[in-house]
């Protein structure tokens, strides 16, 4: 899972980097592909690295300085374990060449024109994420007699869609500042130059970001209980999710986050020996509620 993400971030990465030109950022994706492709070629990693203009000077950076590490741990992994990593690769990069900006107001690219835009975008970049992330678990999780079906696929799915869709909520304003939004123009009030969510709207996207994670609560609650592994991986982002709204649903703080108390809350009911699905479930209707309070106070 780990070399797995870490891949899917280096193509996030090329997708970020507003200094790289259009063709810049297409060659890029060209040899992340190749490499994936051929990962017994650690030459294509060498050459990802070489071809950026100008290395992110972050964390960023940092991982692209270590995409020869990470392509090498890739290539040892089974070919049943690359498939699904190979697969994700090529859809997300596939969905992130399809999606761009469809119009400006007030200086600000908008990315999607209208709810389906959104869910796709979510698609391409996380739910791609959610499907990989399902056959990895899949690979283990049958070992123990689990016997997955369609639904709990798309459940996984739809948890990639709600965690991406949270992402874009909490962090929407900060977006607008360096002038993209992905929430649709029709979500969003100007207040003299200010982007905020408009009031009238904002109910129907929180409600289309909790269905998901509604999902993934289904989702993350069928993995067995004796799988502490993949449950606790599972909830670590879910609860933080639902939580993370709950602060963002008043719309008064420009980067509205939990605190180190909550997170710390979270962390103990995951990690703890009584955490059964009656209490997890429990404690992510709570802050369900009080989200969807705050949306119609």
């Amino acid at each position: 899972m780990c070399v797995a993400y870490l891949i899917c971030r280096l193509a996030d990465t090329v997708e970020d980097e507003a200094a790289l030109t259009d063709e810049q950022r297409a060659l890029l994706y060209d040899i992340l592909l190749a490499a994936v492709d051929a990962p017994d070629e650690p030459a294509l990693a060498e050459e990802f690295r070489r071809r950026w203009p100008a290395i992110p000077a972050d964390e960023y950076g940092r991982l692209v300085e270590g995409t020869p590490l990470v392509l090498a741990a890739y290539a040892t992994l089974p070919a049943e374990l690359r498939g699904p990593i190979r697969t994700c690769v090529h859809d997300m990069i596939g969905g992130m060449r399809s999606m761009g900006v469809v119009e400006y107001r007030n200086g600000v690219g908008f990315v999607c024109r209208d709810m389906a835009d959104l869910e796709r975008y979510c698609h391409h970049v996380a739910g791609t994420v959610g499907i990989m992330s399902t056959a990895l678990f899949e690979e283990r999780l049958r070992q123990g007699g689990f016997a997955a079906d369609a639904e709990w696929r798309e459940d996984g799915r739809r948890l990639g869609l709600g965690l991406q869709m949270t992402n874009i909520i909490k962090d929407c304003r900060v977006d607008a500042e360096r002038k993209v939004s992905f929430i649709p123009a029709d979500f969003v009030d100007w207040a003299g130059s200010a982007y905020r969510l408009a009031p009238r709207r904002k109910a129907e996207l929180f409600g289309c970001c909790i269905g998901h994670l509604d999902a993934g609560l289904r989702y993350t609650l069928a993995v067995p209980t004796a799988e502490s592994g993949i449950r606790i991986f599972l909830l670590g982002s879910l609860l933080p999710a639902i939580a993370t709204l709950e602060v963002a649903a008043p719309g008064t703080e420009t980067h509205p986050r939990i605190d180190r108390a909550k997170m710390g809350e979270i962390v103990a009911l995951i990690t703890s020996q009584t955490a059964e699905n009656q209490a997890l479930r429990n404690w992510y209707t709570a802050h369900r509620k009080r989200t969807l309070n705050l949306l119609f106070a």
